[in-house]
């Protein structure tokens, strides 16, 4: 059995057949879903989608792209209510994201978002999913900077070894995607997976994005995360049960399944 960690099944992409993609993955598998949010709306919907469904639960949380529709007393006021709903798990997916990002205004609006969610997390003794694109040093330089962290897991994580290492000082998880399968074989992705150890490692789809192979540039989805769990089994050299069990374990633990 797996939990898919990171999924985005209210997007638009699932609204012809979501019903279908579900029940594929709990039949494939799949025993949770976390469905992870990237706005207030998204994040009411995630909720929406978790009060149908037993064994699917809900983030809430705005990504750094989004954080310019809202004011902060807003973001705060929402996102407060939003996180005290039945199923809501984590705070997230929120952090810093750099890319084709230039000017330092648009970065210290993202770093303010991300300090609001974070010390909500702390506040609701919630943890956190974290999305960090291109922004390390200044996302590892304000969690090292806060006393009492909050749980968490850098999702999708496409960093170096050094910068994991330093996550995982701090007591996060790291969580892959289909990124690892299309990784060249001595891609710094791939050292990252085999030198960590399995029980700080989480697996997740991030769909609809990042199918892994082979289903490689197709929609992706939840009954597609096995790809990914035998993927760190190849690299470590161990079986994939012991993988399936240890991430599912390690997702239980950090969720409060």
């Amino acid at each position: 059995m797996l939990i898919d960690t990171h999924t985005h099944l209210d997007f638009k992409e699932f609204d012809p057949d979501q019903d279908q993609v579900i029940k594929r993955a709990f039949s494939s598998g799949i025993e949770k879903i976390i469905n992870v949010s990237c706005n207030l709306e998204r994040s009411k919907n995630s909720i929406e989608l978790a009060k149908k469904y037993g064994d699917i639960y809900a983030t809430v949380g705005v990504h750094p792209h989004d954080l310019g529709k809202y004011e902060v007393e807003s973001l705060k006021s929402e996102l407060g209510k939003l996180a005290k709903e039945d199923k809501v798990v984590a705070i997230g997916e929120i952090g810093l994201d750099y890319y084709r990002i230039e000017k330092e205004e648009d970065k210290q609006r993202q770093i303010e978002g991300f300090k609001i969610q974070f010390d909500l997390a702390q506040k609701l003794n919630l943890p956190v999913i974290i999305h960090c694109r291109n922004a390390f040093e200044d996302l590892l330089e304000i969690l090292k900077g806060v006393s009492d962290l909050p749980r968490g897991v850098t999702h999708c994580f496409s960093g170096t070894l050094h910068y994991a290492k330093q996550f995982l000082d701090l007591g996060f998880l790291i969580s892959f995607t289909g990124s690892i399968t299309y990784a060249r074989p001595q891609g710094e992705i791939l050292k990252v997976v085999k030198e960590i150890p399995l029980d700080k490692i989480m697996v997740e789809t991030d769909c609809p994005y990042l199918a892994p192979v082979p289903h490689r540039g197709e929609r992706n989805e939840p009954a597609y995360v096995r790809h990914m769990a035998e993927k760190i089994a190849e690299i470590k050299g161990i079986d994939f049960e012991e993988v399936a069990k240890k991430t599912t374990e390690n997702a239980i633990k950090l969720f409060n399944l």
